[in-house]
Parts: C-alpha cells; structure tokens; sequence
C-alpha cells in the first residue's frame, strides 16, 4: 500500500492540525448551532446563574474542548506509530475516520443525557444526526489544514530548488573565468583549471587557454590593469607588468641570471619571466598552498 507523504503527519503539523480544527469547529457551532442542544431543556444546570444561550455556548466549548483531547491523544499516538512504520493512506483515512467517530460518540452521549427529549427520539437517532453534522463541521477544517500542508510542502520544495539553482549558478560561476573587454562585454569564458596565463599586447591582451589538450589564444580589446581587476579575487595573479599567470598551472620556477621565470610544461607556451615587484606575492601564494 502507498505510505502517505511524511509531512502530512509531521509534528508541527500534527499540532497546527490540532489547534485550528477545534478552533474552526467551535466558531462553526456557535454561529450555526447545528448540534442538538436547541433541544436542552432551559433549566438546565439551574446551579449556573447565567443566561440559557451562555449556557450552551460554555456547553459547546466544553465538548470541543473534549474533541481537542482526543484528537491530541490521537496524533500522539500516530505520531510515536509513524517513528516506527509508514501508514498509507487506507490506514491514515480510517484512522481519521476513528477520531471522528470517537468524538460523535462524546457529542451524541453529551446530548442524550443532557437533553429534554420528547417523541421517542432514540440515541441511535441522536448519533445519525450528530455523525452527519460533525462530518459536515469537521471537514471543511480538515480539508483546508491538508491544502495548507501541501501548499506548504511544496512553497519548501520550490525554495529548496532555488538554493539549489543559486548554488549551481555560483558554482558555475566559480568554475569558469569570464573576460571582458573594455566595454565590459563578455569575449571570453573558459573553465578556470584551462586558463593558462594572459599577456599584456598593446590595447589588447592575449589570453592563452587549453582546448582539450592543445593550447589556444584569444585577442581581446582590453588592458592587463583591467583583468586585473575584474580577477582579482581569483588564482589569476599578475607577475609581471605584461603578464599575469594561473598559479594553478605553475609547474616550475626556474632562476636565472635575467630572473625567475615560470614554466607551465606546456608545449606551445612560452616561459613566462616574474618580476622583481611581484615576485613575493607569486612565492608566498605558492608556499602557503604547499607548491
């Protein structure tokens, strides 16, 4: 048999549950009345000295008041019963069927031994009545609490799915490096771990980038301060005045008598030299990450 979704019998909805079908029943019998205590007689509980309808409005409280009991002991106990087994929805239906059942036999007690009966009205008459009001009063409240859960359920499951998205997105977003020209127009994104190092050419750049295992450069209108900025909360760092690198793809620092240079291992790329400015930057980056 289908299980029901969890959330239907989750504890906050378990007590939402129980709080606001009592509540909608009892503004429901004060306005309508539709149970059977018009039939009470008026000197009823002659000990309250109070007005006949106070009377049976402190009547009608009482017996929510009663259904609410049961209906927390109810979902006490489907609660603790679902910790263990899943409950489908023949058995949730029937188990909701109980409940109701459970408080008609409170409500339909109440007024046969409460009332002032004439023509033979039996209790088996007062229980048909009070079945088909209390299904009438209890339904509306039921089906607008499961509405209310399913709505909620799924406003949960759509947000979720946003996060999900938003991280995808900025995910997405840190894998790849966008280059932008002078006009700050997207010309160029590449996954970060394929960005090689960029090139400072005049009013250009030249931005060297693995495709598959060959390496590929792009010429972009722009200057090297630029990507500077637009990067520089990336691995892409600038170690010369033309020229800034992917540490990421460092494979060797090589010291000459002209200076440092770096070597990528890349055939087709060129040794990129490191200048005396940036030269610190460049090996403290590299010994902090254990290069």
């Amino acid at each position: 048999m289908t299980p029901i979704p969890s959330f239907i019998y989750k504890k906050k909805n378990q007590i939402a549950m129980v709080l606001f079908v009592p509540f909608f029943a009892l503004l429901f019998i004060l306005i309508y009345k539709p149970l059977d205590f018009d039939t009470l007689d008026e000197k009823l509980l002659p000990w309250l000295n109070i007005d006949y309808d106070l009377k049976i409005t402190l009547l009608s409280v009482v017996i929510v008041l009663i259904g609410m009991a049961v209906a927390a002991v109810s979902r006490l106990i489907m609660t603790a019963y679902t910790k263990h087994h899943a409950i489908s929805y023949i058995r949730y239906i029937a188990w909701v069927a109980l409940e109701i059942v459970i408080m008609v036999l409170i409500y339909t007690t109440a007024t046969f031994f409460l009332s002032n009966l004439t023509g033979g009205t039996t209790i088996t008459t007062i229980f048909r009545n009070t079945l088909y009001k209390s299904i009438l009063i209890l339904l509306i409240p039921y089906v607008i609490c499961y509405i209310y859960f399913i709505w909620q359920e799924r406003v949960g499951e759509l947000k979720a799915i946003r996060k999900r998205l938003e991280e995808d997105e900025n995910a997405l977003a840190r894998a790849y490096i966008q280059i932008m020209d002078e006009k700050g127009k997207m010309q160029l994104s590449v996954r970060r771990e394929k960005l090689i190092g960029i090139e400072s050419a005049d009013n250009y750049v030249c931005v060297w980038y693995l495709n598959g295992d060959s390496p590929k450069k792009v010429m972009v209108r722009t200057t090297l301060k630029q990507i500077a900025l637009q990067l520089a909360d990336t691995h892409i760092m600038r170690c010369h005045r033309s020229y800034m690198v992917n540490l990421d793809h460092i494979k060797v620092l090589r010291r000459e008598k002209e200076g440092i240079f770096i070597e990528f291992g890349i055939e087709g790329i060129p040794d990129i030299p490191i200048s005396k400015t940036y030269a610190e930057s460049i090996t403290h980056w590299l010994v902090s990450e254990g290069r």
